[in-house]
């Protein structure tokens, strides 16, 4: 919505047609011999529109004092003073040791749809070379690859697998679903990260000589989080 002044509105109606509304700014002193009282805004007025360099004029209306008011084609009448601001639907995921923000209510849990949207994204680089610290589809490590895939959807994460674990929700294997990430990991820290596909399966970047593939989860020390 469009706020466009307190005195007045011009509301754009189906057919081509727009309605003026006035209304007095400040109320003026009533004549002792006035005994009929003023009507507290205008009658609306349905005329076609005119249009005058990309804008909608509303003609003045019979009452007197009501000036006439123009708006965009596209605006609509809000007779609220506050503003709003659009707020972007991404998750920015911290680096190490932070907490996962986000821009708007975004759940936790990415859903089926979200999920899906990962996974969707991460079959399409199946076959893309693995290189330690690379973080393109030219060649990718294991958090290059997936730092890189969830950046498609929205989701900033930091660049290793550690710092990746350290930003994410941790869940249990239980409650992993796809899209979510699956760490690998030795004495509390993760070495290896992958994407998480469900039924025991993940798609990662795995060690030189191999290339980004979905397989089978072949270890239990794992765990899992979600961003």
């Amino acid at each position: 919505m469009s706020v466009i002044g307190r005195g007045g509105a011009v509301i754009a109606m189906s057919g081509g047609l727009v309605a003026s509304m006035g209304m007095a700014s400040q109320a003026a002193p009533r004549s002792a011999a006035n005994t009929e009282a003023a009507p507290a805004t205008a009658p609306i007025a349905v005329q076609p529109a005119a249009f005058a360099g990309g804008l909608i004029a509303a003609p003045q209306t019979a009452q007197a004092g009501s000036a006439s008011l123009t708006a965009p084609v596209a605006a609509t009448v809000s007779f609220e003073s506050s503003d709003f601001t659009a707020v972007p639907d991404k998750v920015v995921v911290s680096a190490p040791g932070g907490k996962m923000s986000t821009g708007s209510n975004v759940s936790s849990s990415f859903g089926s749809a979200r999920g899906a949207s990962v996974l969707a994204v991460a079959s399409r680089y199946i076959g893309v070379s693995y290189r330690y610290g690379g973080t393109t589809p030219t060649a990718w490590d294991c958090s290059g690859a997936t730092k890189y895939i969830f950046a498609q959807v929205g989701i900033d994460l930091p660049r290793t697998a550690n710092q990746q674990m350290l930003a994410s929700t941790r869940i249990s294997r239980s409650e992993a679903q796809a899209g979510d990430l699956v760490f690998f990991t030795s004495g509390g820290s993760a070495y290896h990260v992958g994407i998480y596909a469900g039924d025991n399966m993940m798609y990662d970047a795995g060690r030189t000589g191999t290339s980004f593939s979905k397989r089978a989860i072949w270890t239990s020390a794992v765990s899992f989080g979600r961003v």
